[in-house]
């Protein structure tokens, strides 16, 4: 396991890559992402497009490059993970890679994936840092892991927080590694981070610091606080077994709650529903005093910066 960046290897002639990306009324952004692929300077096998029963353009925007792409249209809408898995089932790649639709690929990003996997054999799969774009400063920020890669150090983080921003994005695995942990969660949220709980029970991974995709808002991304939260619960209870195995003190668990908090009530100050944002930052803080952003809120709502109703001062 590494997070250097790794010098340049030749890619075996016998790798074959299948590209994956699923997609859900994103006709106005997913043509940028295939083109992300097609230009990449190491040129994958196939491109397969899922479409989750889009009712916007998607099918015409596909129709454009249908000689450059595989396209398969579900009837129903099944969310993201079954697009995904379906995907997978109609790949033929030794080695899968997946990009979501509302977010691109830097041109060199499956070739330097792709020789860093080369350079060190024992690895399994490979991920990226990512640029992600911030709207409340209307810029992209850079995000990686740049942590302890024991493989416990890094489920217990996953455990808590998503610690590999825009995974869904920048992952290359094995086919047959991904096929063994049963692919992604179907029916379930986090898919993100149940998956890398998932590939890390037994497998290396290789983390690359390098930000090789744009993460930009999108139809993929959470709009509704109470949704998010439901799926981050669920996942807390999925898991009960792995937080106590990895952590029989309690305190990783009281520390994922409070971040379930934090969370819940960080979207719900950026939806402006600033009631439901001081309850769940305020029990983050009673669950975990160290949780950093509700003590940020508070000092920036005691200094003005945040319009504060009346009835949240008494």
């Amino acid at each position: 396991m590494t997070s250097t960046t790794q010098p340049q290897t030749s890619i075996p002639r016998d790798w074959t890559v299948s590209v994956i990306i699923p997609t859900y009324n994103s006709s106005m952004v997913l043509a940028d992402a295939i083109h992300s692929v097609l230009n990449q300077t190491h040129a994958p096998n196939e491109v397969i497009v899922v479409d989750d029963a889009s009712s916007d353009a998607t099918a015409a925007v596909c129709g454009t490059m249908r000689n450059r792409i595989r396209y398969i249209r579900h009837e129903r809408n099944r969310k993201a993970s079954a697009a995904r898995n379906t995907g997978i089932a109609a790949s033929t790649g030794m080695w899968l890679a997946f990009l979501d639709a509302d977010d691109t690929w830097r041109p060199s990003k499956l070739a330097a994936q792709l020789q860093a996997l080369a350079a060190n054999s024992n690895a399994d799969f490979c991920i990226t840092g990512a640029d992600v774009w911030s709207e409340s400063t209307r810029e992209l920020i850079p995000h990686a892991y740049s942590g302890p890669l024991d493989r416990d150090a890094l489920r217990s983080e996953l455990l808590v927080r998503n610690i590999f921003t825009g995974i869904c994005s920048s992952l290359v695995v094995r086919r047959d590694v991904l096929l063994a942990v049963g692919g992604f969660a179907n029916g379930r949220g986090c898919e993100d981070r149940r998956l890398a709980l998932e590939l890390l029970r037994n497998h290396t991974p290789l983390v690359l610091p390098d930000c090789l995709i744009e993460q930009r808002p999108g139809p993929a991304h959470w709009r509704d606080p109470a949704t998010h939260r439901r799926a981050m619960l669920r996942l807390l209870v999925d898991y009960d077994r792995l937080y106590h195995d990895l952590d029989p003190t309690g305190r990783l668990k009281r520390r994922a709650v409070a971040r379930i908090h934090e969370r819940t009530g960080m979207h719900y100050l950026e939806n402006g529903d600033l009631p439901s944002a001081a309850r769940n930052l305020a029990r983050a803080a009673a669950t975990w005093p160290f949780t950093a952003n509700p003590w940020r809120v508070l000092v920036n709502a005691c200094l003005g910066r945040i319009k504060v109703p009346a009835d949240l001062r008494s």
